[in-house]
């Protein structure tokens, strides 16, 4: 039974009184509980309330949520509990998230799920959801600490950017920073010229004026690289530059996040698979024009809302066959889990260690594990050089010459173009081909 639209203050239990908070401590939580149903709020703050001691937890109906206007920002989060059961001619139940954050843009809100199916999960953090849990497999201590970690990451960037609001790029307002790395940094921004948002990869001058020549030759050639291929699978680069404080390139922002995220919940084989179908596709774009990423992992591939996928991260590509002083013999280039034995040699390589990182990707999107994992990256390389492909489960087993033609130890020994990845995953998969030019 629904109950009049109202907020309710949830008290928590009587506690051993707890010294005040000391200077720079991080403040407690306030939680909002979203849900028709008074008597599943009560249960849920219930569940919540021994993993945050010292928070507030209020909760009220969800009309009464988007009558808050300015008051949502009050809050650090929101829980909101949601029947996702598809009712033919209903309204979408996420539409409710586009109105909260409508009111309050930074609230971390994560969604409970009632029925729904296995794409409900990505729905919902497409929709600005920062996590989501079906109803009956809710790990309260698990979400309470995910909304913490989002609280105390928020407060650590505003504090961030009033001390530094990064780089001054004309034409661009930089909004948030979204990534770091030792290489560089990504922001959001948005663009006075193009009237959208963008992200911003910007490398830093690190304490002397210019940039080394490595640096940033190896920064133009990405810029280059990426501005030369305009397909829909690499993506858009709008403007690039250089300034006293960086070298930066402004690129299309995806809001649906990296592949990598998209994996930390459930993908069902049908996905899976066309996941690998659409990177296949572009790397058969990047191969054509010449061009080895060397660097590719479920987080240098981004998702747009229709849920096609871009590669992104050309900072380590190279052409195929030219020589290159940038990065010396015997230098391994890549990311431990993803690379390929002649990586971990330091010997050149050529497209086929794009694809045998794809049969690293792969295996994971059937799986949603690794093939090759350790507890130290020396014992990951030495499976990369010596341990044989995992057997697929069963259900999967069909998948399994693919994955070795993937991912064989000898480069002769893998599939010879990504063009032939892709026939063999149609057959595998039962399916015809996309037609493709030759």
């Amino acid at each position: 039974m629904s109950e009049p639209a109202q907020t309710v203050r949830i008290r928590m239990p009587e506690r051993a009184a707890t010294p005040a908070p000391s200077a720079g401590a991080p403040l407690p939580l306030k939680i909002l509980v979203i849900n028709d149903d008074l008597a599943l709020r009560l249960k849920l703050a219930d569940l919540f309330a021994p993993h945050c001691p010292g928070a507030v937890i209020d909760s009220c109906a969800a009309a009464a949520a988007l009558d808050m206007k300015a008051r949502l920002k009050d809050y650090t989060a929101a829980v909101t509990v949601l029947d996702l059961t598809p009712v033919p001619g209903a309204d979408d139940p996420l539409t409710l998230l586009a109105g909260l954050k409508a009111n309050a843009r930074n609230l971390a809100i994560t969604i409970i799920g009632r029925g729904g199916h296995e794409r409900s999960a990505v729905d919902a953090l497409r929709a600005g959801a920062i996590d989501y849990w079906s109803l009956h497999n809710v790990d309260p201590k698990a979400l309470v600490d995910t909304l913490r970690g989002q609280f105390l990451s928020a407060r650590a960037g505003a504090k961030s950017a009033s001390a530094d609001t990064g780089p001054l790029i004309a034409g661009y307002r930089l909004v948030k920073e979204l990534a770091t790395s030792p290489r560089a940094t990504l922001y959001l921004a948005d663009s006075d010229e193009a009237g959208q948002q963008v992200a911003i990869k910007v490398h830093r001058h690190v304490e002397r004026s210019e940039a080394s020549d490595a640096e940033q030759e190896r920064f133009l050639r990405e810029c280059r690289l990426l501005s030369q291929l305009n397909h829909r699978a690499i993506a858009d680069v709008f403007d690039f530059g250089v300034t006293d404080e960086c070298h930066w390139l402004a690129m299309e922002y995806f809001a649906a996040g990296s592949l990598k995220a998209r994996l930390r919940h459930p993908i069902g084989e049908a996905e899976a698979v066309a996941y690998a179908q659409q990177i296949g596709s572009a790397l058969k774009v990047i191969h054509a024009a010449g061009i080895v990423h060397r660097d590719l992992k479920p987080s240098n591939i981004m998702l747009r809302a229709d849920d096609s996928l871009a590669l992104i991260d050309f900072g380590l590509a190279r052409p195929a066959l030219a020589d290159s002083n940038l990065t010396s013999p015997n230098v391994r280039v890549g990311s431990p889990a993803y690379m390929a034995p002649e990586q971990v040699q330091g010997t050149p390589p050529d497209e086929r260690c794009d694809l045998y990182s794809l049969g690293i990707v792969l295996y994971e999107l059937l799986t949603g594990d690794l093939p090759f994992n350790a507890p130290t990256i020396g014992a990951i390389l030495e499976m990369h050089m010596k341990s044989a492909p995992p057997k697929l489960p069963a259900a999967l087993a069909k998948y399994q010459p693919v994955l070795d033609g993937l991912l064989a130890k000898r480069a002769a020994d893998r599939f010879a173009s990504a063009d032939q990845f892709l026939g063999a995953l149609a057959t595998a998969g039962g399916y015809v081909p996309m037609r493709r030019n030759a």
